[in-house]
């Protein structure tokens, strides 16, 4: 076990105690928080006069136990409170002392072995890039593996940031061989009279600029994957050549009268509703239904909070890897932080926030500082009387209005709350709701 002692004056009877384990010694508390916060200690031994840095300790490695050496009982039951594993007063009873480094050494060795099962959890919860464990992922996957060997054609919907291009690479990684080509193009992003040239490409010649032959898109994807990403923005001038080619296989180059054949299979992905853009004369009925005859619907993270704490663990490492830095984990209070936001720009957003704060964090721990400013202002929601209101306000008055809505049936109000019928009974009693 490694241990960082802050005493002063140690005495002999404590060292021996001490002995097999890695100790190391310091003599003030100027460094303390510096050593703390790069040191991976499992103990913090050190005089009560850190008590009122428990706070910072703990923010910065919440696994460290802290074991402070003076003060009273009052003294000593406070600092209990605020996070200390225990308060020894002087002289030191060093039969209790070996008692807690016994106690702490079998800690240390159960974290290892749930770390160790969290890491093959979250492997069980990784396929082809696709993070998660909420019934609707689980779902798409088992989609995917059914369709990725047989599909020509399908279409990914969700909102913006949910994932759409991670989940065409898996349908690609799963129907295709691993030399054909995943050839990717964003439909928002061209200009009206170059789309033709960019997926069909154009002979020499064929119009200004045109210095040299190209190769289309459709062309390069040869027998792999050609994926369109926001196919909603497409101009409607051209539907109907993409129309063409995904009922025949057929497409001329700007410029040639050569036809040719395309051979690659196509995913088309949109944040739009396309229905809605087919009833506004946006988006050609005859294409939607040539483009959706398989759908994957992803949904956004606020609907599956659940994989948040997966999804962050496994942002972690990879950034872990790429920043070189030992950031561990992250705490409990920048947990709570990332579950209690709604997440409008999706897992694109919450992994920027991980990245942010992997780059940011100069400690074992990301902690709420390390966290965006946005994701740490109050929540601006209002309390029934217009007043802005806490958390558990909120919580309440939600319960509330669910249970007036149902007239108190609590097996409907759990139901539509999506708990339990006993988490909800207890939820009543906590808040004291009559």
């Amino acid at each position: 076990m490694k241990i960082l002692m802050a005493l002063a004056h140690p005495p002999a009877a404590l060292l021996s105690v001490l002995e097999g384990h890695q100790v190391d010694s310091l003599e003030s508390a100027d460094s303390l928080m510096e050593r703390v916060s790069h040191g991976n200690y499992h103990l913090i031994l050190a005089e009560f006069g850190i008590a009122e840095m428990l706070s910072d300790i703990k923010s910065a490695d919440p696994r460290a136990e802290v074991v402070l050496v003076g003060g009273d009982n009052e003294e000593g039951v406070e600092a209990v409170k605020g996070g200390a594993y225990a308060c020894l007063k002087v002289p030191v009873d060093m039969g209790r002392l070996g008692a807690i480094v016994a106690d702490l050494i079998s800690m240390a060795e159960m974290r290892i072995d749930l770390a160790q099962l969290e890491e093959q959890l979250d492997q069980k919860y990784e396929f082809a890039g696709i993070v998660g464990r909420n019934p609707k992922i689980l779902d798409i996957i088992s989609f995917i593996k059914r369709i990725a060997p047989y599909y020509r054609v399908v279409s990914i919907t969700g909102e913006t940031g949910t994932g759409k291009e991670v989940v065409a690479r898996a349908l690609h990684a799963l129907g295709s061989r691993p030399e054909d080509p995943f050839v990717t193009s964003n439909c928002a992003g061209y200009v009206e009279t170059l789309i033709e040239s960019e997926l069909f490409g154009h002979q020499k010649g064929s119009f200004t600029g045109a210095i040299q032959d190209k190769v289309g898109l459709f062309e390069a994807a040869k027998e792999g994957a050609l994926f369109l990403d926001e196919i909603g923005d497409l101009p409607l001038s051209f539907q109907p050549h993409l129309l063409r080619v995904l009922q025949n296989g057929e497409f001329r180059p700007v410029g040639s009268n050569r036809v040719s054949k395309s051979r690659c299979r196509v995913i088309a992905a949109t944040s739009k509703d396309l229905k809605e853009e087919v009833q506004n004369n946006r988006f050609r009925e005859d294409l939607f239904y040539r483009i959706t005859p398989l759908v994957i619907h992803i949904p956004p993270l606020r609907e599956r909070k659940d994989d948040i704490p997966l999804l962050s663990r496994f942002m972690l490492k990879r950034y872990r890897e790429q920043t070189k830095k030992p950031v561990r984990g992250i705490s409990r209070p920048a947990q709570d932080i990332l579950l209690s936001h709604d997440w409008p720009g999706n897992v694109r957003e919450l992994e920027n926030v991980i990245n942010q704060a992997v780059i940011l964090t100069g400690e074992s721990f990301i902690g709420p500082s390390h966290l965006p400013a946005y994701l740490r202002a109050p929540k601006t929601r209002q309390a029934r009387g217009g007043e802005a209101s806490s958390l558990d306000e909120v919580v309440k008055n939600h319960l509330v209005a669910v249970l007036e809505e149902y007239r108190g049936n609590r097996s409907r109000s759990a139901k539509k709350l999506g708990i339990s019928r006993r988490a909800l009974l207890r939820k009543i009693e906590k808040y004291g709701i009559k």
